[in-house]
């Protein structure tokens, strides 16, 4: 989890160390009892600091809340756009190349369970910034899946079909209720089962038939 919201690489955050755990809490917190529920007390005590130290790094639950959501996801989209350069440098056909990024979609998020249920769950009831929040990262994921698209039905006119933001818009959403069903069930570490199912929903709007 970790590998997910650990922010010490950011040179402007001082006690980067301590700002890391302060999120790990978060996320540990609202796994166990929800975001509502979850006080800067709860956070303080899983992250072992005082409220004070918490209160130093932000200003409120939403606060933090909102910078975990955003340091996971651009984790999350980091991974993917380098698997898929890395699919496409390697000569992958281009079912392969979507079904890597994807992979590793589903492969990051599983990595950190607690963060994945923050990041699919808990930050839909978490008020309007953070709804805001959620639109425009999945706006950026199927910005990352237009350009995706738009590169391979270049690459492969024959086999691959151009086809609106929109149709990709509900593909993106597809895959999240199905990750969504998945870390409800309390098997987040289990989202990589479901890669070839989420690839599939892509790879079926991609194909041409005629």
């Amino acid at each position: 989890m970790h590998t997910l919201v650990d922010p010490a690489d950011d040179p402007e955050v001082s006690d980067a160390q301590r700002r890391g755990r302060i999120l790990w809490a978060l996320a540990t917190c609202m796994a166990g009892k929800g975001y509502q529920a979850t006080t800067i007390s709860d956070i303080a005590a899983a992250a072992r600091v005082s409220k004070t130290v918490v209160y130093a790094h932000f200003r409120d639950k939403e606060h933090c809340l909102l910078e975990l959501y955003t340091r996971a996801n651009d984790k999350v989209l980091a991974g993917v756009r380098q698997a898929q350069e890395e699919a496409r440098a390697a000569g992958l056909p281009w079912r392969n190349r979507l079904r890597a990024g994807v992979g590793a979609y589903l492969d990051t998020l599983a990595a950190g369970p607690a963060v994945a249920w923050a990041a699919l769950v808990e930050v839909q009831a978490a008020g309007r910034a953070a709804l805001a929040l959620r639109r425009a990262v999945i706006d950026r994921y199927a910005d990352l899946l237009v350009e995706v698209a738009a590169g391979l039905a270049a690459d492969h006119p024959d086999e691959v079909r151009p086809v609106s933001r929109q149709l990709l818009v509900g593909a993106v959403g597809g895959i999240n209720e199905l990750m969504l069903a998945r870390v409800e069930r309390g098997e987040a570490e289990r989202l990589p089962d479901d890669v070839a199912v989420a690839a599939d929903i892509v790879i079926g709007l991609l194909e041409r038939r005629d």
